[in-house]
């Protein structure tokens, strides 16, 4: 299904029997999808603006000392330090590292901020922040030059802005923005600016290159005439945040509160791509379903609004067992004492990966079958795959299936 094509999620009636697949839950074995990292680029031409002088800073933090040389390469976000300076960005340099923009807190809250244009293939977003009527630009690209990031960053800076290089020295300024699934923030460079006829504070620019990690990100938010793009910009980074996490690294249920906005939808366009699937249940506003190539197997797809029972778990882990016994018609004691985990892919297809939960079922044939589910407490969503196969083992073609699905919010 495209991205255009949003999912009706109103009254979907749960399938106790599904093709008469009637189940009964064994044990089952875990498996793990395969994540790609996507690399992406873009160019920055903004119109010309010059600076400001005695713009106040967004909200600062001090660099930490705690990198003078070389800093220790992290294994996972779990290591960044509390604030992670332009000296600190040196512990990306071990292995494959994930940096982008994480959009999800911009659709909190009724959806404060509105996306105009833009998505995750080009590495450029455009909204506006109704608040303010503010044109916010997002900008994530690869940077391939440069040995440290603090000069990185300013020379990105000065290109982003169109300033001289050797007049930030007067105007530029620190800031951080949350990282997301942590108390740690990461540091940019900023600039406040004006145009012509306009207040001195009508835009801010902001950039922070991680050179090892050959990423950069940049942030413009231009503002209406009396309106001030410093509290404008401080606004945005109360619902923006930043993902630094190790490719393959999972965004487990705890660190999902907020992950997944009310409008995300399954994307599973690409299971037809290969030629070993074929769709022969249309959507029917929530449910829809594939066919194996040689007949054997079905994969079933549903995604659902969450009842009071769901949405008031302990948390995701807990959610997502009693939206698999509801699913199946079963007790939560029947999945929870049998259901293991694995992952889902997140964002575009097979791009980011977060937890979910899996369990094998028999039905009274003797047919085997497995559901792979995540449920959503803050959004109400689920998220469901059910496979059966008369020959094949169900866990392999759920694999094949999970290769070419992701779960994916509005704007990826």
């Amino acid at each position: 299904m495209s991205d255009d094509d949003p999912r009706n999620f109103d009254d979907l009636t749960v399938h106790v029997d599904v093709d008469g697949h009637h189940a009964h839950p064994p044990a089952l074995k875990r498996r793990l999808a395969t994540v790609l990292i996507i690399s992406v680029s873009a160019g920055m031409a903004l119109c010309g603006c010059t600076a400001a002088s005695g713009a106040g800073p967004l909200t600062t933090s001090s660099p930490s000392a705690s990198a003078t040389s070389r800093t220790a390469a992290w294994v996972d976000s779990s290591d960044l330090p509390d604030v992670v300076t332009f000296a600190d960005g040196e512990g990306l340099r071990s292995g494959t590292w994930q940096v982008r923009w994480n959009h999800t807190g911009l659709w909190d809250g009724g959806y404060t901020y509105v996306l105009s244009t833009g998505g995750q293939d080009e590495g450029l977003w455009d909204y506006t922040q109704n608040a303010t009527g503010c044109d916010v630009l997002l900008i994530q690209a690869e940077y391939v030059e440069g040995a440290d990031d603090l000069a990185a960053s300013d020379d990105a800076l000065a290109e982003f802005s169109e300033m001289n290089p050797s007049a930030l020295g007067d105007v530029v300024f620190e800031s951080t923005a949350r990282i997301s699934g942590s108390p740690s923030r990461l540091q940019f460079r900023a600039v406040a600016a004006k145009r012509e006829g306009a207040s001195e504070h009508a835009q801010v620019h902001s950039t922070r290159v991680l050179t090892a990690a050959d990423a950069e990100l940049s942030m413009k938010i231009e503002c209406p005439e009396g309106i001030d793009a410093i509290d404008s910009a401080n606004l945005l980074l109360g619902d923006l945040a930043v993902d630094i996490r190790r490719s393959r690294e999972r965004l487990d249920f705890e660190a999902s509160a907020g992950l997944v906005p009310d409008q995300s939808i399954w994307e599973d366009s690409a299971v037809v791509g290969g030629g070993n699937w074929t769709l022969t249940t249309p959507d029917d506003g929530g449910s829809w379903g594939y066919t194996s190539a040689d007949g054997d197997c079905t994969a079933n797809f549903q995604q659902s609004r969450l009842d009071e029972t769901v949405t008031t778990a302990p948390d995701d882990r807990v959610a997502t067992d009693r939206a698999m016994a509801w699913y199946y018609g079963w007790t939560e004691d029947d999945v929870s004492s049998d259901a293991l985990e694995r992952d889902m892919g997140f964002g575009p297809p097979a791009n980011r990966v977060v937890a979910a939960r899996t369990i094998e079922a028999v039905n009274d044939s003797g047919m085997n079958g497995i559901l792979a589910a995540r449920a959503f407490r803050q959004s109400g969503l689920a998220f469901f795959i059910d496979v059966w196969c008369t020959q094949r083992v169900p866990a392999d073609a759920l694999e094949e299936i999970l290769g070419s699905a992701s779960i994916v919010p509005p704007g990826w």
